[in-house]
This record gives structure tokens, sequence and C-alpha cells, in this order.
């Protein structure tokens, strides 16, 4: 019986070309065809919202957040399609245990201070919009660890900065010719977070691309992109592009000695905050009159206001994201009167105080413990690699120092981006393309 059925169940098969094919669609080298495919169609798409990233920040000031994340997506799912990250290919194979411990301590203890913190709802806001680029930014180095990007992808982002650039200094030069129809107030500040986004991806984009293979494209960029920042209204950025041409010079003595001599300066940064806006407010007359175009009477009174609430709580801070509230905080009433307006600005634009007014000295250490692994990080990184991350890692720094409250969105986007794309390396296996 089992014969005659078997027998009759290929007759009926005998030439049906349809299901023949049917059969061969679904064979392991063309399932792996298709997956493959997609992978590729993903992984392009991916890639494609980084590449459009700069423009996008022209046109919306704070949507790099978004199209990162939107990257991260794409290009890791293109990795799980193509089987280049699975069970047997895990991206955190070679991940130290210390650094998976600080990243978590990183995320989860600001989670935590917000339950004493004022207006816990939106520090969880905020806590969201810091998360996310983090986390995109990491997925993609992981996503970059398993299988490196096209290699279209950092010639197509120096374009699109380079037109970023441009269109920036166009509106600035011109005072917003299409832009004053639109009913919001207008001004050059709105391209300080586009200029500060430049700045941080241009090093790691002319490495990338390699300054010796395509002299004309890195030397419009570069001199486009720094001309773009000293029209611009940001004086953060022009201090950053001063602080990264002085690293650069730097970079050229014995790594060991720069290594140990950034390390002093940066952890002393972090560990000054609780006496920087006295130390500020001692500043020479002369300083303080040649640098007023950037406010410096303003920002040395918001310091010292930020300062004097460190003291009060010095160890775990005020709680996460609490700097928009300070002004109704109970510490305000011992703030000193002469300063105390100062705490409604928002945030000190000043990162490292911001994390100790938040976050107090278990928010310090944490960001110690990050300086020091990103230094170690670099220590075997290859050379060119190396300055550059010295450089990017020096003007981050110098922004973050005097600018800008610490848990942007748009800000970690654009350092944590900076930070993924010197982690790709020009020679890899095969990119998929």
């Amino acid at each position: 019986m089992i014969a005659d059925a078997k027998g009759d169940h290929e007759q009926d098969h005998v030439g049906d070309p349809q299901k023949t094919v049917s059969v061969d669609d679904i064979s392991p080298r063309s399932v792996a065809g298709r997956q493959k495919r997609l992978g590729v169609h993903l992984d392009n798409i991916g890639h494609g919202f980084i590449v459009l990233l700069p423009i996008a920040m022209v046109v919306a000031n704070r949507s790099s957040p978004l199209l990162l994340a939107c990257a991260a997506f794409f290009v890791l799912a293109s990795r799980l399609a193509s089987g280049a990250i699975g069970s047997d290919r895990s991206p955190f194979k070679n991940v130290r245990p210390g650094v998976l411990l600080l990243v978590l301590c990183g995320i989860a203890y600001p989670l935590i201070s917000l339950s004493w913190a004022i207006g816990p709802a939106v520090g969880l806001f905020s806590w969201g919009e810091a998360v996310l680029p983090a986390v995109s930014s990491a997925a993609l180095i992981m996503s970059w660890r398993a299988a490196p990007p096209p290699q279209w992808m950092a010639k197509a982002l120096a374009w699109t900065m380079l037109i970023a650039a441009g269109l920036i200094a166009v509106e600035l030069l011109l005072k917003f010719p299409l832009r004053r129809f639109l009913p919001e107030r207008i001004g050059g500040f709105i391209h300080n977070r586009p200029v500060v986004t430049i700045l941080l991806l241009l090093a790691p984009v002319l490495v990338l691309v390699d300054f010796r293979s395509h002299r004309m494209l890195c030397s419009a960029l570069l001199l486009i992109g720094i001309g773009t920042i000293f029209v611009s209204d940001s004086e953060a950025a022009k201090l950053g592009s001063l602080v990264a041409v002085g690293t650069f010079a730097l970079s050229y003595a014995p790594f060991i000695w720069v290594k140990r001599f950034l390390t002093v300066v940066l952890l002393g940064l972090i560990w000054m905050q609780p006496f920087f806006g006295s130390a500020m407010r001692n500043l020479p007359e002369s300083v303080v009159e040649a640098t007023k175009a950037g406010h410096s009477r303003e920002r040395i009174a918001l310091w010292q206001a930020f300062s004097d609430v460190t003291h009060h709580f010095p160890v775990l801070g005020t709680g996460f994201s609490s700097s928009p509230h300070m002004a109704r905080h109970p510490v305000a009433a011992q703030i000193d009167p002469a300063y105390r307006p100062m705490l409604r600005v928002g945030h000190p634009h000043n990162a490292f105080l911001q994390v100790w007014v938040e976050l107090g000295a278990v928010g310090a250490l944490l960001l110690s413990a990050l300086v020091l692994w990103v230094l170690r990080c670099l220590s075997g990184a290859p050379e060119d690699v190396r300055r550059v991350g010295l450089m990017t890692l020096m003007t981050a720094s110098a922004i973050a120092l005097v600018s800008h409250g610490a848990w942007q969105g748009w800000w970690i986007a654009a350092v944590t981006l900076a930070a993924a794309l010197l982690t790709i390396r020009p020679v890899q296996p095969k990119p998929m393309e």
C-alpha cells in the first residue's frame, strides 16, 4: 500500500515544473542567498542613515539620536540576517568583564539616582534621551566588529559633511535668506549643534577616508569645515578646534608621556569641579574681558552657583537630571544670593560640573573610569587612529567644559558616533557589498 501511494505521489509530480522549482527555492543554498541579499539591503539602509546625519542636523538640529538609532537597528539586523552575528559568533566574546561592569554601572546609577531627584518623570525622559544614542553607537561598534561597514560609507559621509558645512556657511554669511520666512526666531545659534557635530566627526572621517588617497576631498572638507566653525556663533566649537590643533601637535611626542599628561589634565578637570567656580572667579579681569564674546562673566557666575551645590551633596549628588529644577530644590536657599538666580538657567554649561551636581563623587568616579578606559583603548590602536582619538577626546572634553547639557541626546550621539567610527580599521575582511 505504501509503495502504491509512493508511486502515485511520484506520478503526480512528474512533469510539474512549478512544484520542482518550489523545492529548489527552499534549498539551503537558496535560503542563504536570500539572507545574504537581505543583509546587504539592510546594511546599505543602515549606513545610509549615518551618511544623512550631518545634513539632517542642519535641517533639524536635534535629529541625530533618531537617525543613529535607525542606523543601529538596520545595521544590527543586517548582521543577524547574514549570520555575521549568531549564537556561535557573539560580538561580546572578547569584551572584558570590567568594561561591561562599567557600562552597566553607568546606565544603572543615573536611573537609581532618580529616586531622590526632583522631577523624576522628566529625569526618566532625559535618561532615555541619553541612553538611546549611547546604546545605538555601542550596537554599531558590535556590528562593525562582526563585519565592517561598506566601503562607500566613509567617502559618502565625507561628502555629506562637506555639503552640510557648506549649507551652514551660506546661511550664516547670507543671513538666512530662506528661513526668514519662518515664524520662529532665527539666529546663528541654531547651527551650533550641527557645527559641533561636524567638528567631532571631522578627524575620524578624515582618517577613514585616508587623506593620502583622497587629497582633494579631504582638503576641501578640512578647509570648509574649519572655516564654517569659525564663522559660526559656537565659541565652544572654536575652542574645541584650537584644542584639537594643540593635541595634534602634542601627539608627536612619545605616547607614554602624552598619555600621562592627558590623564592628569582630564582627571584634574573632573575632580576640581566642586571648586571650579571659585577658580574661574579668580581669573584676571583681562582674560574675562577678552572672552566676553563667549559670555564669560555669565558663565563664571553660573559655574559658581552650581559648584556651591556640590558642597551640599558631595557623594551621591542631587539626582539625575536635577539641574533644570535646581532653582526650586531645597539647596537653592543655601546658595549665595548673588549667584542664586543662575540656578534657573537649567544646567551649568559644563558637563563635568553637571555630573558632580547630579551624580556626585560616584558619578565623577564612573567618569574617571571611562576616561582611563578610553586612553587604554587608544594605547593599542594604530598610530593614526591613536592621534585622531586623542584629538577627538580632548576636543569633546574642551566643548563639554564650557557648553551644552551633559545628557542632551544630540551631543551624546555626536561623541559616541565619533568614537564608533574610530573602531573601524582600514584593513578588514571583505565587507558586505
